[in-house]
C-alpha cells in the first residue's frame, strides 16, 4: 500500500518535565521511540525546536537515519506529538496509509488534541508519560502490543505470558537480540543431545529443553521489535535457529528411542522428518533470499488443512503447539508413536511446500512478457 510521507514534529512534553523525553522506557528514550516509529512509517524528517535541548539529546542514536530539522517543510503533511507520548508502534504507519487514501487529508494533525481511530490487534491509544505510574502503564501496553494475531494456541495462552515477562527483564540488560538468538539455539541443541542419550529421563529432559527453547524463542523477537533493533541477520538467526532445533531434536529423539527400544522404525521416522524438513526449508530459504527477507512468515505456503471445516485444526501444525505436544508425549512415555505422526506431518508439509513452489512458478510464468 502507498505510504503518504510526513514530517513528525516533536513538541514539548505534555504534563511532564523538560527531561521527560529523555526518560528510558523498554530500552529507548521516549522521544527516540517516537522518532524511530515515524521513520519506520515513512517520515521524511523529525522537527525539533532549536532550544529543545532535552529532545535533541534524546534523539542521538545511529538507528535514526532521517534528518532532524528546526522547521517543518512548507509543503507536505505534518504530524505533531508531545515528545513524552508513547504510541502503538504501527499508529504512524496507519495514519500515513489512511491519509494516502484520502483525496484531501489534513495538512496537520496533532495527536495530543485529536486522537486518531486506530484498530489493530492489541492496539492502544497514545499515552502521556509523566510519572512512574504512567511509565509502568506505557511499558505494559508496549509489551502487550508485541503479541501477534497469528500466534498459535500455545503461544497465545502460555508461551507469550512467559516470554513477555522475561523480555521485560532482558530489555534492561546489555544483551543484544542476536546474542540471545544464539543462546536460545544452544538450549535447543542441548535438548537434542539429551534426547539422543535415550531413556525416559533423558528424553523427558530433552523435550523440556525443546519446550524451553520454544518459549524463549519469542524473547529475541520481542526485544528487537520493542527496541527497534531488528535486522535481516536477526531474522535469519531466528528462522535457522528454529529449524536446527527442530531437526536436531527429532534426530536426537529418534536415536534415543532406538537406543532404548532397538526399533528401527524410530530411526526411519526421524530420518523422514529431518530429510523432509531440510528439503522444505531449502525451498523456503530460496524464496526468502529472492525477496530479501529472513522471516519465514513471509513464505506464502499453500495451506491444505487451513480452509473449510478443517480450519480449526490448523493451529495444531504451528511450531508452538507441536513442541508442547512433544513434551506431553515424552512425559507420558509415548514419544515414539508421536514421532511417527510427526514424520507423516513433515511429509505433508513438504508436499505443501512443493505445491507452493509449483504455484509460484506458474504465477511467475503468467506475468512474464511473451
Amino acid at each position: 500500500m502507498k505510504i503518504e510521507s510526513f514530517a513528525l514534529v516533536l513538541d514539548a512534553a505534555q504534563g511532564g518535565t523538560d527531561e521527560s523525553p529523555r526518560r528510558v522506557l523498554a530500552g529507548l528514550t521516549l522521544a527516540l521511540r517516537l522518532a524511530l516509529d515515524a521513520q519506520q512509517a515513512g517520515a521524511s524528517c523529525i522537527v525539533v525546536a532549536k532550544d529543545a535541548a532535552s529532545i535533541r539529546a534524546a534523539l542521538l542514536d545511529e538507528r535514526l537515519r532521517i534528518a532532524i530539522v528546526e522547521r517543518a517543510p512548507n509543503e507536505g503533511r505534518v504530524l505533531r506529538v508531545p515528545a513524552n507520548f508513547v504510541v502503538h508502534r504501527a499508529m504512524f504507519k496507519h495514519i500515513a496509509e489512511r491519509d494516502a487514501l484520502d483525496s484531501r487529508p489534513p495538512r496537520e494533525r496533532d495527536l495530543a488534541l485529536e486522537p486518531v481511530p486506530f484498530e489493530a490487534p492489541y492496539a492502544f491509544q497514545p499515552l502521556s508519560v509523566v510519572d512512574d505510574a504512567s511509565a509502568r502503564e506505557a511499558e505494559r501496553r508496549l509489551f502487550r502490543a508485541l503479541r501477534k494475531a497469528q500466534d498459535g494456541w500455545t503461544s497465545r495462552y502460555l508461551n507469550r505470558y512467559i516470554s513477555l515477562f522475561i523480555s521485560r527483564w532482558l530489555i534492561k540488560t546489555p544483551l543484544e537480540p542476536n546474542q540471545l538468538s544464539v543462546a536460545i539455539l544452544g538450549v535447543g541443541l542441548v535438548g537434542a543431545w539429551f534426547a539422543s542419550r535415550g531413556g525416559y529421563g533423558n528424553l523427558l529432559l530433552g523435550a523440556a529443553l525443546f519446550q524451553t527453547q520454544s518459549i524463549l524463542d519469542g524473547c529475541d523477537g520481542e526485544m528487537s521489535r520493542v527496541s527497534h533493533r531488528g535486522s535481516r541477520a536477526g531474522e535469519w538467526l531466528d528462522t535457522i535457529g528454529d529449524d536446527l532445533t527442530n531437526y536436531g531434536f527429532f534426530a536426537g529423539s529418534a536415536i534415543g528411542l532406538y537406543r532404548t527400544s532397538h526399533q528401527p522404525l524410530y530411526l526411519a521416522a526421524g530420518a523422514l522428518t529431518v530429510v523432509s524438513g531440510l528439503i522444505g526449508s531449502g525451498l523456503e530459504y530460496r524464496y526468502l533470499i529472492k525477496i530479501g527477507s529472513g522471516d519465514l512468515l513471509k513464505y506464502p505456503l499453500s495451506q491444505g488443512a487451513g480452509s473449510g471445516q478443517l480450519a480449526f485444526i490448523q493451529p495444531l501444525f504451528k511450531r508452538d503447539t507441536f513442541v508442547l505436544m512433544t513434551l506431553c508425549a515424552a512425559a507420558a512415555s509415548c514419544l515414539g508413536p508421536v514421532l511417527c505422526v510427526f514424520a507423516a506431518a513433515a511429509l505433508g508439509i513438504l508436499v505443501s511446500v512443493i505445491k507452493t513452489e509449483l504455484r509460484l512458478s506458474r504465477e511467475s510464468r503468467a506475468v512474464e512478457p511473451r
